[in-house]
This record gives structure tokens, C-alpha cells and sequence, in this order.
């Protein structure tokens, strides 16, 4: 299994190149761009929430925990004095950041049903959902979000599966196979829910007209991709120039 720094330097350089291939072909700005990068490097993390030991599941339910405390004292003030604030405010944190992530520990297993390419388009729909109904981004923006989110976990995984394999000794380790799988057969209950839950979030995503809309996509400049429409002044003038 690769390492979270192999996840992390794969996923920036994966989302990098995608992310900078929108950009010069024109199909988003400096912007999106740059939200598009870090979406993918944050999927590039997400597979490893049925680790709890690893630094993304331990970081996130530490923030979780935080808003959460916050929130919970937030909506006190005024009927509970100070005192009892703060311990409202470290309790929820001692619950969120402990208990319940190590329920949630309990009821996952690493390289279960999220090392699947079923966790792939679950992910992706899901950001695509919460970009368009939660952030209110247009269908489009709402499909990049997702789609640079399904690329990071796609890229993930197929990390996963390259170090299972240990060229230097000719030999295939046991977790082959474990991560890039269609969905989990040892987890049908999760496999199922995810499945379910992906229908839904398919029935509720955003329209799929804007990246089937061919004149729009015409519209945009994506004649920068196309070299010969530079002509071939732009390669060969100096050459050119030379024999004239």
C-alpha cells in the first residue's frame, strides 16, 4: 500500500496536469483552475477515511470535532453561563474526536468498500451534488468539482495497486487486487449502500446538458489544443526563414 506521501505528491501531480490542461485549453480560468487542483488532491486522500489511523481520517474528524463544539456552544450562549459553555465546548470535542471515531473505526474496515471503483462514482456525484445544491455552482462547475474529486480517488487507488506490485523481487504481494475492485463482495451491506446511495445522488445531480452541449463546448477556446490551426509560421518560421 502506498504511503501518504506517495498519495499526496500523486495526487498533486495527477490534478496538476488535469487541472492545467483545463485551464490552457480555456475551458476554465486561473480560479477553477486552482479549486480544481485541490479538489483532486483532497480525493487523492479521501479512500484512506476507512483507516483511522491514518493523518486525513484523523485530521478531518479533528475539525469535525471543533466546528462541532463550536456549534453546539454557539447555539447555548445565552441560556448556560460560561463555565458550563466550556464544558459543553469540550465535551462535544471529547465525544466527536474519540467515541465516535472509534465507531467509526470499529464499522469500517481499511481497503473495504471505499477501495472500490464504486467509492469512485459515490464521491463523485456526492461533490458534484453538494457543489451545485450546497455551493449553488452553475452544472458545469458542479461536474468539474466532482469529476476532479473522482480523479484524486481514482488515482489513489491505482497508487495502491502499483505498490502492491515489488518489481526489484519479481513478486506480487497479497493486497493486490484489494483497492481498484468494481465494489467489496466481503462488505455486501456497505457495497449495497453505496449503490444506493449513488442512484440517488445520480437522480439528483446537476444537468448533464452543459458537457453535452457541443456548441458550447465549440465556443470555448479550445483551438489553442489544435496545432495546426497555429499554422506553421508559429513552428517552422525560423526555420523557414532561414532557406528565404
Amino acid at each position: 500500500m502506498a504511503n501518504f506521501a506517495t498519495h499526496l505528491y500523486g495526487g498533486a501531480l495527477v490534478s496538476s496536469v488535469a487541472s492545467l490542461g483545463l485551464y490552457s485549453s480555456g475551458l476554465a480560468g486561473p480560479e477553477q483552475t486552482q479549486t480544481c487542483f485541490f479538489l483532486g488532491v483532497a480525493g487523492g486522500l479521501l479512500p484512506d477515511i476507512d483507516s483511522a489511523s491514518s493523518r486525513p481520517v484523523r485530521g478531518a474528524f479533528t475539525l469535525l470535532a471543533v466546528g462541532l463544539s463550536f456549534a453546539t456552544a454557539f447555539a447555548l450562549v445565552g441560556r448556560l453561563p460560561l463555565l458550563d459553555l466550556v464544558l459543553v465546548w469540550v465535551g462535544t470535542f471529547l465525544l466527536v474526536r474519540y467515541l465516535v471515531l472509534e465507531a467509526f473505526a470499529r464499522l469500517t474496515v481499511h481497503r473495504g468498500a471505499w477501495h472500490s471503483c464504486l467509492a469512485v462514482i459515490l464521491m463523485g456525484l456526492l461533490s458534484a451534488n453538494a457543489a451545485h445544491h450546497g455551493l449553488g455552482m452553475s452544472a458545469a462547475e458542479s461536474w468539474a468539482a466532482g469529476g476532479f474529486v473522482a480523479l484524486g480517488y481514482l488515482t489513489h487507488l491505482c497508487l495502491d495497486e502499483l505498490a502492491s506490485v515489488d518489481l526489484l523481487n519479481h513478486r506480487v504481494r497479497r493486497s493486490f487486487g484489494t483497492a481498484l475492485k468494481p465494489f467489496s463482495l466481503a462488505a455486501p451491506r456497505a457495497s449495497l449502500a453505496m449503490l444506493v446511495s449513488a442512484l440517488v445522488l445520480a437522480y439528483l445531480a446537476p444537468s448533464l446538458d452543459p458537457l453535452l452541449d457541443t456548441d458550447q463546448i465549440r465556443g470555448l477556446n479550445l483551438g489553442a489544443l489544435d496545432l495546426g490551426a497555429l499554422g506553421p509560421g508559429i513552428w517552422w518560421g525560423g526555420v523557414l526563414d532561414k532557406h528565404h
